[in-house]
């Protein structure tokens, strides 16, 4: 439970939406009971009937701890989405999570964890008591165990508490010919959210609604946006359904929360410089000069400046005018590249997937640079 604690802890960044009001007056699981009595000369006869309140369907509430988190392209981000019911009773609910994309590939991973969850739920049956003593329906507590964290609307506003403790009650019961009333389940309660009330008497009121909040984790791995230079966003929509039914029906939810993933387009740097080799000159971007005959020597480096890996990288490049270029000069960080194309000069005509040291073919790995080196006569 400590550890679910600090999920809950981190969780708890946003304002939970208010809880609608459960779609029955009842805890689910209450049992109503009704004992009739035939007296007569010399004795009497009892007869009892019991029924069993359901549970009925209710859309869980949503909040998440971030609506929006920023990534680069293969990079995972956790959303923590805290979920509050508004049922009557126990409950059991599938979720799911889908992604809309726009401007970037289909996220590589997304999953929800779980993907099947149970919250507790149930209705104050009177109001609560000096001894801060919460009262709820005998067999309605199913699923509401000691640890919970449950939420409470008092005075129009929403507040977390934690079960402390839970006494389990019993049910109205006929034996013979002698009634023994119902013992309500008891329970008491810790306060979790900041200046959330002391529970004493009558802060919950009968008719109150209490109900298990959980977390889930969406785990999403970003996709590569479609347009360099543009990022693009992964949009998530939680939905599941219940197992309680609403009008014959299970009842059909999503979060409405519209948190999104924006994946950061990769943006690069390249800088050319040149120098005269002949006259045993350095690297410059200008200033430079040569006469016919010199070699010139042209260094291109490429690098991300984004802080993240950049694929499919490709240099293309062109000899410059009045120059020749010389054949088997082009290198690739220090490595050879071969002459290709209808032009001995590797880099037009399309050009090369070029790389950083350590990165594969077309890939720029942040803190690297690529660099490419070729040479050409001055005419």
């Amino acid at each position: 439970m400590k550890a679910l604690n600090k999920v809950f802890a981190a969780a708890a960044t946003a304002l939970m939406l208010s809880p609608v009001a459960a779609w029955s007056a009842v805890g689910g699981g209450a049992v109503i009971h009704n004992a009739a009595t035939l007296s007569f000369a010399g004795g009497q006869v009892t007869a009892s009937v019991r029924v069993t309140v359901n549970t009925v369907a209710s859309a869980p509430v949503f909040d998440v701890n971030l609506l929006n988190i920023d990534s680069y392209p293969g990079d995972t981000a956790d959303f923590l989405y805290t979920i509050s019911s508004t049922a009557n009773g126990s409950d059991t609910y599938s979720v799911t999570t889908t992604s809309t994309d726009a401007g970037v590939s289909a996220p590589t991973a997304l999953t929800t964890t779980p993907v099947t969850l149970v919250l507790g739920a149930s209705i104050a049956s009177q109001d609560s008591d000096a001894a801060g003593n919460v009262y709820i329906p005998a067999n309605s507590e199913t699923n509401l165990d000691v640890g919970d964290r449950v939420v409470v609307n008092i005075a129009g506003n929403d507040y977390v508490y934690e079960i402390a403790t839970l006494s389990p009650g019993t049910p109205t019961t006929t034996v013979g010919n002698t009634t023994t009333a119902e013992v309500s389940t008891r329970l008491t309660l810790t306060p979790v959210t900041g200046g959330a009330p002391v529970i004493n008497a009558g802060v919950i009121t009968a008719g109150t609604q209490i109900g298990e909040q959980q977390i889930i984790t969406v785990q999403i791995t970003s996709g590569t946006p479609t347009a360099g230079g543009t990022n693009g966003v992964h949009t998530l929509q939680v939905s599941g359904a219940t197992s309680a039914l609403s009008g014959g029906s299970v009842l059909l939810f999503d979060d409405g929360l519209g948190a999104t993933n924006t994946v950061l387009s990769g943006d690069g740097s390249l800088i050319k410089e040149v120098r005269n080799v002949t006259q045993s000159g350095s690297f410059a971007t200008s200033g430079v000069t040569a006469q016919t005959g010199d070699v010139l020597e042209y260094r291109l480096t490429a690098a991300t400046n984004s802080g993240s890996t950049l694929t499919s990288a490709a240099i293309t490049d062109e000899i410059p005018n009045y120059s020749t270029y010389v054949t088997g000069s082009t290198t690739l960080n220090g490595n050879p590249v071969a002459d290709a194309g209808g032009t001995p000069f590797p880099l037009d005509e399309g050009g090369i997937a070029i790389n950083t040291p350590s990165g594969a073919a077309g890939e720029l790995i942040d803190g690297e640079v690529a660099e490419i080196i070729f040479q050409v006569t001055t005419d």
